[in-house]
């Protein structure tokens, strides 16, 4: 092989690996204005010249967008407007005799030109062009083909730095939709989101300015509108253009509007001031458009000489303005349904509840699910809880797969849609506890649009906004119920008590009026209620002090006269608390004795087990305060079993065109009617029937006390009856509320001293009876086992099997006591209730 043959040979390797190298260099990078100039400079390099350039092409075919190496912009559109492209175009060694004179520009000799069109996607993209000074210079054959190779490539690097361009100028304007609606979510809805809008546009439009205008009447329909005004602005001259009007009819923005589709214009045929006489230009106009009604115009202009807008751009402006138009329709319509039903919920729980059954509505949904995953603070082991609009669901009744795609959501952006799968729509939000999903199945799995997103965007914003004030609403409701039941009185009374009470002053669940239940420790119960002058927050807090007052001075004194006494003094000192009725009662559980004293209340009433009744109108005398050292009385009467004792204030009976009298004989005989119910009925029982129409509109308090029948039993001496008297005992006990570990307790120490009495005590005489008496107290329940036998003295040397009966008894009662004589033995077993 010769040496030029072997010289050609290394060459032209030399030359493949060269365009090998520059054809992977300019694909290296997916930004489109660094891929044109590495384009420009590989051409450069591929064909050895002085300079070079590459055009860019709008759609009507100009060259407008020039990338220069070794030439400025001016002078590269100057030679190229000589210079028809077509195929290509290669000259070289031309003198300036042989030259147009007007390639000769600023001094600058051009001597040779090549020229190769850039297709992509078999479209017009541009030019690429390069120039040489130096005389005699000319392209070769093979540097026009290297370039031309060159160009190929370029096309296929130019359509995916155009397409990344794409995603991401896509990515900029979703975000930019979401930073819209998270504006929505302020304070100031009706201006906060309009300004946003233009000022997002004209960043991400790279645009000079831009304009958002609304209607004039928005009250009118759309189609009586007649006049846009600008309401906001962005960049070049906003202060003037902001309020300008434009017509409706005769107007490039009002024309958009009639007809909701959006308009690439160099040109506006009513002028704005400020806006259309800064020169020609590119814009964008778009309708707002929200659930088929159009709520603006927006429209975005470039500068003079940049880019025009083209159908791509108008696809990604078009879906900001779609979410524009949704953000502006919610603003414009803060009470929206989802809003009103976290309004009217009292607890976390409820709204989610509630906000569950507005999605499924709003989106006529199949099914949608909110499932809440609670924080570390909740433990590692914590279980997610699951609300369901078609009824209860737990966690665990959910598919694994459906678990992991709900974790998943979790485990994402919050405020994000997800709509991988068919028909169905997820969102992840912050909750009080955690993070919560709320998960949306669409009848018919129909698909989940640009608008649905949106709207969930927002709503889901809202949710979990309205969640965290329900919350904090709910924390500070509880612990305002917590201090006003402090200030009210016990919610835990003794057996045989119950009662209701209600403000009349909502939210406040306490008043004036109060009650007290006092367990004085020694088998007497203190009672009282009374009633402050006025209502709400003021008298609330006078009768707390006063119902304090009393409660200390009855566990210093249990004796009502002495009480109410006392108060008076305190009542007088105290701003307020003048002239506040109570009546107070102390009754003695194990004979039935109560004792009362009234400072000018409305009087208690007794109703027998027969319904027969008793008003007590003893021991009653003035109002508290009004006169300090007057002498107050007391009355007694007996509480047999099975009697209620109503004790009430003035709102339960006092009705506007009737006396205390009418009222109170209409308590008297509706407790009577009703005496055989449980309290817990008969409180219901006696508040609704009592109620007037509307509603009381005075607080009410309403006690009851029924205190427990004691159980009776006589039966024979013989074991047979042990089963009968166990069963008469264990039915007795769960009537007054004994919990269950502590009836066996009871029964097992009951049965060893009967079985005593029946085997020891008539041991001589089996014709004797056994008297079984059991009697509950505030706290403690007394069982008492009587023989009419003899005393069985112990025997000095104990049997290891028999003789534990005493000792288990004892084992299992906080007191036993036995009393022997020649008439009989009596037992006494004591147990507090637990």
């Amino acid at each position: 092989m010769s040496a030029s043959r072997e010289a050609e040979l290394l060459a032209a390797r030399d030359d493949a690996a060269r365009l090998v190298r520059v054809i992977v260099g300019i694909g290296s990078d997916l930004d489109l204005s660094v891929t044109l100039r590495r384009i420009v400079s590989a051409a450069m390099e591929l064909s050895a010249a002085r300079s070079g350039a590459l055009g860019v092409k709008e759609a009507d075919g100009a060259l407008t967008t020039f990338v220069c190496q070794g030439i400025d912009e001016d002078t590269a559109r100057q030679l190229v407007a000589l210079l028809p492209v077509g195929e290509g175009v290669r000259l070289g060694g031309l003198s300036v005799q042989q030259l147009d004179t007007r390639l000769w520009l600023d001094g600058l000799p051009v001597r040779a030109v090549l020229a190769v069109p850039i297709m992509v996607r078999g479209n017009d993209f541009g030019a690429l062009y390069l120039f040489d000074d130096r005389p005699d210079r000319t392209f070769s054959v093979v540097q026009e083909d290297a370039v031309r190779a060159l160009a190929t490539a370029a096309a296929a690097a130019i359509d995916n730095a155009r397409l990344f361009e794409r995603e991401r100028e896509a990515a900029k304007w979703t975000k930019a939709s979401r930073e819209i609606t998270t504006a929505l979510l302020s304070s100031d809805p009706q201006t906060g989101p309009l300004q946003l809008i233009v000022s997002l546009a004209l960043e991400l439009a790279d645009a000079e300015q831009a304009i958002l205008l609304v209607p004039k009447e928005p009250d009118l329909p759309a189609d009586q509108v007649a006049t846009l005004v600008v309401a906001a602005t962005a960049g070049r001259y906003a202060s003037e253009v902001i309020g300008r009007q434009v017509p409706m009819d005769g107007s490039t923005t009002g024309g958009v509007a009639r007809r909701g589709l959006p308009l690439i214009t160099d040109s506006f045929q009513y002028p704005i001031e400020g806006f259309t006489d800064v020169g020609d230009r590119s814009a964008i106009v778009m309708p707002l458009i929200a659930d088929g009604t159009v709520l603006g115009v927006i429209a975005v202009a470039r500068r003079p000489h940049q880019p025009r807008f083209d159908n791509d751009y108008l696809e990604l402006v078009s879906d900001f303005a779609r979410h524009a138009a949704i953000a502006l329709a919610l603003a414009a319509s803060r009470e929206h349904a989802l809003n009103r039903e976290l309004a009217q919920a009292d607890t976390v729980d409820d709204a989610l509840k509630a906000a569950v059954d507005e999605l499924r509505r709003l989106w006529r949904a199949r099914r949608v699910l909110a499932v809440t995953f609670a924080d570390q603070r909740a433990g590692a082991d914590a279980v997610p809880t699951v609300v369901c609009d078609a009824g209860p669901l737990r966690w665990d009744d959910l598919t694994s797969d459906m678990q992991r795609e709900l974790s998943s959501v979790r485990d994402g952006d919050l405020l994000a849609p997800v709509t991988t799968k068919p028909g169905v729509a997820a969102v992840a939000m912050q909750h009080p506890d955690g993070v919560l999903v709320v998960w949306i199945e669409l009848a018919g799995q129909r698909p989940f649009t640009l608008e649905d997103q949106t709207l969930l965007t927002v709503l889901a914003g809202r949710l979990s906004q309205g969640l965290q004030h329900v919350h904090q609403v709910d924390q500070q409701r509880e612990t305002a119920l917590a201090l006003q039941h402090a200030i009210l009185g016990p919610d835990d009374l003794p057996r045989g008590f119950f009662a209701r009470y209600q403000a009349a002053s909502p939210p406040l669940q306490v008043g004036g009026d109060w009650y007290d239940v006092v367990d004085l420790e020694d088998g007497r119960i203190a009672m009282i209620v009374g009633d402050c002058v006025g209502h709400g927050l003021t008298a609330a807090t006078v009768m707390g002090q006063v119902r304090s007052a009393c409660r200390a001075l009855l566990f210093d004194n249990p004796s009502p006269a002495a009480a109410l006494s006392r108060l008076d003094r305190f009542a007088a000192r105290l701003p307020g608390a003048q002239c506040t009725t109570a009546v107070c009662a102390i009754l003695e559980t194990g004979t039935g004795e109560l004792v009362y004293s009234s400072a000018g209340h409305p009087p208690p009433i007794l109703v027998f087990s027969d319904g027969t009744a008793d008003i007590l109108e003893g021991g009653h005398t003035i109002a508290l305060g009004i006169r300090t050292g007057h002498h107050r009385p007391e009355s007694r009467i007996t509480v047999p079993a099975g009697a209620t004792l109503m004790l009430y204030t003035d709102g339960l009976v006092e009705r506007r065109g009737n006396t205390l009298d009418d009222g109170i004989s209409r308590a008297v005989g509706m407790l009577a009617e009703h005496r055989d119910s449980a309290l817990e009925d008969l409180v219901d029982v006696m508040m609704s029937g009592l109620a007037p129409e509307g509603g009381y509109h005075d607080d009410v308090v309403l006690l009851l006390c029924k205190p427990p029948a004691p159980l009776e039993r006589t039966f024979p001496a013989h074991p047979a009856q042990l089963a009968g008297a166990r069963t008469a005992l264990r039915d007795w006990l769960r009537q007054v509320g004994v919990g269950q570990n502590q009836i066996v307790d009871l029964l097992v120490a009951t049965g060893e001293a009967v079985a005593n009495a029946i085997e020891h005590g008539h041991r001589d005489r089996p014709e004797g009876g056994v008297q079984l008496h059991a009697a509950v107290s505030a706290d403690r329940v007394h069982v008492t086992v009587t023989d009419s036998g003899v005393w069985k003295v112990p025997s000095s040397v104990p049997d290891p099997v028999r003789g534990r009966g005493v000792a288990l008894m004892r084992l299992l009662m906080d007191d036993v006591t036995l009393d022997h004589g020649a008439s009989g033995t009596t037992v006494h077993l004591t147990a507090r209730i637990l």
